[in-house]
C-alpha cells in the first residue's frame, strides 16, 4: 500500500495540500489564524479544521495532526492522503467528519515538538494554578536538558541519567522524562504556564463542531516512540473498562493502554483526551494515540535536548544548528519511502476500522 506522495516536505505544503484535498472533496474549512506567533518563514500560522457530515449528527470521527509540531508530516500526510482517497465518500450515513490540520502549527513549521512557548500540547491540559509535580524530573531536570550541550557538559549529564536509570530501572526514568512538568519553562516535556492558544482552540472546534456528539471515536496522529514503521493505538483507559473494550474491538491488537503499563508511553498529565473526556461529559469516547516509531529513544531524547538548546539558550546562528534541526526532523520524521508507506498503512487500517465502528 503506497502513501508515501501523500506526505508533505514541509508546514506551508502540508497546509496547502491538505486544503486542496479538502476543497477538492467539498468539505467546508475553517481556518483559525494564530494571533501571537509566525512560522520559520516570518509568515502567518493556522489551524484548518475540514468537516462533513449532518451538523447535528450523534456520531463523528475526529482526526488530529500536529499536536507535537514536528510529529505532523506523518499526521498531516494521512489526513490528506485519506481525502485524496476518497474518505469523505466513505463516511457513513449519518456519521460527521471532522478533520483538524496542525494544532500546534507553529512547532510544525519550526520543526519543534512544543509550542511558541515551549510548552507541550498534549501536558497542556490542567490546572495550571494547582498543575501535577513530576518530582523526578525536577531532581533531574539540568541533566534531562542541559544549558550547554559540549562534550563534557552532555557526557555529564548522561552519566545522571544512567545512574537514576540504575538504581529506579528504565520506566521510571522514562517516566520522570517523559510524564509531564510544570516548573521549568526552558525545559523538555514541559506543560506550560498558562493554557495555550492550541487549547483554547481545540476547545473552539470540540464546541463548534461536536458539542452535540453522542458517540466520538478520536485518533491523534503522533510519531517517535517505538520501532521504526511500528505502530500502537495509545489509549489512557484501562483493560476492564467499557471504552477499552470498544478500542480492543475496533482497532484489536495495536490498542495498549499507558495507565495499565501496556504501553511503550509512560502514564502522561494533561493530555488531549484527557480533556476531550472532560468535554464529553460521561458521552462515549472511544480516543487513541496513534503512535508510529520513528528511531530509538536514545537518539529521539538526544534530538529533543539539543533542540531544546538551541531555542531556549543557543541561537540559529550557531554553526551546529543545521544539524540539530535536521536531527529533530529526522527524530520524527524518518523522511525514507519505506516508513512513510509503512505508517499510511497503520493509518489507513486504523481509520477504516473506526468507520466500520461508527457505521454499526
Amino acid at each position: 500500500m503506497s502513501g508515501a506522495h501523500h506526505f508533505p516536505t514541509d508546514y506551508r505544503q502540508a497546509r496547502a495540500n491538505f486544503l486542496e484535498a479538502a476543497q477538492t472533496a467539498r468539505l467546508g474549512i475553517t481556518s483559525r489564524v494564530h494571533p501571537a506567533a509566525t512560522g520559520r518563514d516570518g509568515k502567518t500560522l493556522f489551524l484548518d479544521t475540514a468537516t462533513i457530515g449532518p451538523r447535528d449528527a450523534s456520531k463523528a470521527l475526529l482526526m488530529i495532526s500536529a499536536t507535537h509540531g514536528v510529529e505532523g508530516y506523518f499526521g498531516s500526510g494521512s489526513q490528506t492522503g485519506h481525502l485524496r482517497e476518497g474518505l469523505a465518500a466513505r463516511v457513513p450515513q449519518g456519521v460527521k467528519l471532522v478533520i483538524l490540520h496542525a494544532l500546534n502549527p507553529f512547532g510544525f513549521s519550526w520543526d519543534r515538538r512544543v509550542n511558541e512557548d515551549n510548552a507541550d500540547i498534549n501536558r497542556n491540559f490542567v490546572d495550571h494554578e494547582n498543575p501535577p509535580e513530576n518530582k523526578a524530573y525536577d531532581l533531574l531536570a539540568d541533566a534531562i536538558a542541559p544549558k550547554d550541550i559540549s562534550p563534557e557538559s552532555v557526557k555529564a549529564s548522561q552519566a545522571r541519567l544512567r545512574a537514576y536509570r540504575d538504581a529506579h530501572g528504565d520506566f521510571k526514568l522514562q517516566e520522570a522524562v517523559s510524564s509531564g512538568q510544570y516548573k521549568h519553562a526552558d525545559g523538555i516535556y514541559y506543560g506550560g504556564k498558562r493554557r495555550s492558544w492550541s487549547a483554547e482552540m481545540l476547545e473552539d472546534v470540540f464546541r463548534e463542531e461536536l458539542a452535540g456528539v453522542e458517540r466520538l471515536v478520536a485518533i491523534d496522529f503522533h510519531t517517535g516512540l517505538g520501532e521504526t514503521g511500528a505502530a500502537e493505538m495509545i489509549t489512557e483507559d484501562l483493560p476492564g473498562s467499557p471504552a477499552y473494550a470498544r478500542a480492543k474491538k475496533m482497532w484489536g491488537d495495536y490498542v495498549r493502554s499507558s495507565e495499565a503499563g501496556e504501553s511503550l508511553s509512560a502514564p502522561l498529565t494533561g493530555t488531549v483526551d484527557s480533556a476531550i473526556a472532560k468535554w464529553m461529559d460521561g458521552r462515549e469516547l472511544t480516543f487513541a494515540a496513534l503512535e508510529v516509531g520513528t528511531r530509538p529513544v536514545p537518539k529521539v531524547l538526544a534530538a529533543l535536548r539539543d533542540d531544546n538548546w538551541l531555542h531556549l539558550h543557543g541561537d540559529m546562528s550557531d554553526p551546529r544548528a543545521p544539524a540539530i534541526k535536521a536531527a529533530i526532523r529526522d527524530a520524527f520524521y524518518p523522511e525514507t519511502d519505506e516508513w512513510k508507506n509503512s505508517v499510511w498503512s497503520h493509518a489507513v487500517k486504523m481509520v477504516s476500522a473506526s468507520l466500520k465502528a461508527l457505521a454499526e
